[in-house]
């Protein structure tokens, strides 16, 4: 008999990628959880150790370790396998966020600063300093076409980077489908366009959130703990996210003129 998973909060692009009747597939595992793809879609379902975000459903105990290829089908507000169903309308919504424009600005010196005490990426080393100056000249084009794809990992770690400097153009209000565009158009995996996608629109898992929250009312020491708990996701994807995040605030702060990006194939 499938396992009854108690949900605690579902993430709007749940609905959005799985619609009544659909069916989707499992796609991935990791240890809190699995990937579920449903047609370009995909979202998480994940035990409470991992932090709630617009493509994620927590459920109070981590869903039982399953193999790819499991089928996953959506009836009414329950989604079900042979495995496990979650009643969704138990659920607390994963509400949508974004800084005030006040609150990113009074959040760019703590987000910029991050960056004196992050490691280069070791993946992305041979094509950092061109990525610093795409990034430094506000071109997202040549961004991700240094940064889509590359790197080990389930979001590859150039695809991390990306979501950062996707979030803090989203977040200076810029325009929403050129943004999602980029992320659209990344030469990468669908789970990695999915994040992007969602990055785009400004929306991040919940420690990211309060990290800008916490920098925005300088509170240092609420700060530093999210920086903690962000570089703390995955292997290296809260580290890359960071990258983006604080690479994207210091050129908001420091713009360059475009004619300083580097070609955008560039490998040094």
């Amino acid at each position: 008999m499938p396992a009854h998973l108690r949900p605690l909060v579902v993430g709007s692009g749940v609905d959005a990628a799985h619609i009544d009747g659909a069916r989707g597939t499992v796609v991935g595992t990791f240890r809190h959880g699995c990937y579920v793809q449903v047609g370009g879609e995909v979202y998480a379902i994940a035990g409470p150790a991992v932090a709630p975000g617009p493509i994620h459903l927590i459920v109070a105990e981590p869903p039982a370790r399953v193999t790819e290829g499991l089928a996953v089908w959506r009836d009414g507000a329950r989604l079900r396998s042979s495995q496990w169903q979650v009643e969704l309308g138990g659920a607390t919504f994963f509400a949508p966020w974004r800084p005030g424009r006040g609150d990113l600005h009074d959040a760019a010196s703590a987000l910029g600063s991050m960056l004196e005490s992050l490691a280069v990426p070791a993946d992305l080393e041979p094509r950092w300093h061109s990525v610093r100056s795409a990034v430094a000249a506000g071109d997202l084009v040549a961004s991700r076409e240094l940064l889509q794809g590359r790197g080990g990992g389930l979001t590859p770690t150039g695809d991390d980077v990306l979501a950062g400097l996707l979030l803090v153009h989203a977040w200076r209000g810029e325009d929403e489908d050129t943004l999602l565009r980029v992320a659209r158009d990344a030469a990468t995996t669908t789970l990695s366009r999915s994040f992007l996608a969602w990055a785009a629109r400004g929306q991040s898992v919940a420690p990211v959130h309060d990290l800008v929250a916490c920098a925005a009312r300088h509170d240092r020491p609420a700060f530093d703990h999210a920086v903690a708990t962000v570089s703390a996701i995955g292997g290296s994807s809260g580290t890359a996210l960071l990258w983006g995040i604080g690479l994207a605030t210091a050129a908001s702060v420091n713009p360059v003129r475009p004619e300083g990006v580097p070609p955008a194939r560039s490998s040094a």
